[in-house]
């Protein structure tokens, strides 16, 4: 699981499907990126760290 992934979600209060369908990626990608089944493109992982409004290194490295 990618915690701080998770973290910054519901921070916000999302569900998956909001939080994706917000950043304009599949809500599939989102919950695979989620649970690190899947790592994404550079480009999804910036697009996603911007939403959340974190570093892409606090979201995908940190752990």
């Amino acid at each position: 699981m990618n915690q701080p992934l998770v973290d910054a979600r519901k921070e916000r209060g999302l569900t998956i499907s909001e939080a994706a369908s917000q950043m304009g990626i599949s809500h599939g990608m989102l919950a695979m990126m989620e649970t690190q089944k899947r790592k994404g493109s550079d480009e999804t992982k910036i697009k996603i760290a911007r939403f959340y409004e974190k570093s892409v290194q606090e979201l995908f490295y940190a752990h």
